[in-house]
């Protein structure tokens, strides 16, 4: 569950939303100067599966003891987050051995700092416990990439350049993650401020539409980076330069909305469940785009 507030009000997205969200943006990705994901059906997959693992969890509601209220996502267990995630890269992987892949990539670098500099750490969990038990895991699923790769590589390209196609798949992932989630979290009302790297702003319950900057994709394997710059420009219409989409993108977040107070276990789950989701509705367009969009719920 991604845990946000907004108008005094607590946001509750679904991972598997957020999942569902960036499998959108994947399959709209790519233009005259951005090349559109290959093997396309497998990177949608994983990009929209990337999260499977907490789909049961976020069924449960889980709950967090100290804040009283539905847990954030990034304030889960180390041991429950990897007994989770080895579950979707499974459930994955039984569908689309590519698409698991990509998925396994997601769960490690998220202990190894989406795998952007040696030595990165966990983002999940503290102490020497929990960085040694995702150690094991970086291991264990490093081996277990070798035979998804031998598995995945067909004659259709040489090795070399499929396995650079991989890690560009993988970073193009890392993108639409981070861009998810900020469309879960951010209010739609503009914001201002010079553009800020985004992703440790995710802890905070409390968000501004401030522009941020998402990380640097190729335009094609191996070609020339580019890191989109996103901004909310009016109510509903966010901007991003470069514009790496075919066209303007309409996306719906469906959200569940529930009072900031103190809750139980019980009455939170209660809460939750009996409550209708609504959806935010954002339009995404490039910088110097001239369309108008406004918030809407259903």
């Amino acid at each position: 569950m991604i845990v946000s507030r907004h108008d005094g009000a607590l946001r509750l997205v679904h991972q598997n939303e957020h999942g569902r969200l960036a499998g959108v943006l994947a399959g709209a990705w790519g233009n005259d100067e951005v090349e559109a994901p290959r093997p396309g059906p497998s990177v949608v997959t994983a990009a929209a599966r990337h999260d499977e693992g907490w789909r049961s969890r976020d069924t449960r509601v889980l709950y967090d003891e100290f804040a009283q209220r539905p847990l954030h996502f990034l304030d889960i267990e180390a041991g429950e987050h990897i007994r989770l995630y080895r579950q979707g890269v499974t459930r994955v992987s039984a569908a689309d051995v590519y698409a698991g892949l990509l998925v396994g990539m997601h769960w490690t670098g998220l202990y190894r700092s989406r795998w952007s500099a040696p030595g990165g750490g966990s983002r999940v969990g503290q102490g020497p416990e929990a960085r040694a038990a995702q150690d094991r895991v970086v291991r264990s699923e490093q081996r277990r990439w070798a035979d998804a790769v031998e598995l995945a590589w067909t004659e259709q390209e040489p090795r070399a350049a499929f396995e650079t196609r991989i890690w560009h798949n993988y970073e193009l992932l890392q993108l639409w993650d981070l861009l998810s989630l900020f469309l879960s979290v951010t209010p739609s009302q503009p914001g201002r401020g010079s553009a800020v790297p985004w992703g440790p702003q995710l802890r905070d319950l409390d968000q501004a539409a401030t522009p941020v900057g998402l990380p640097a994709v190729g335009t094609w394997p191996g070609g020339p980076r580019f890191a989109p710059i996103a901004c909310v420009t009016a109510p509903g219409l966010m901007t991003l330069d470069p514009f790496p989409f075919t066209g303007p993108v309409d996306v719906e977040v469906e959200h569940v909305v529930i009072p900031d107070r103190d809750w139980s276990r019980a009455a939170a789950v209660r809460e939750v469940r009996r409550t209708s989701a609504t959806a935010t509705t954002w339009r995404l367009v490039p910088r110097d785009g001239n369309d108008r969009a406004d918030e809407g719920t259903r």
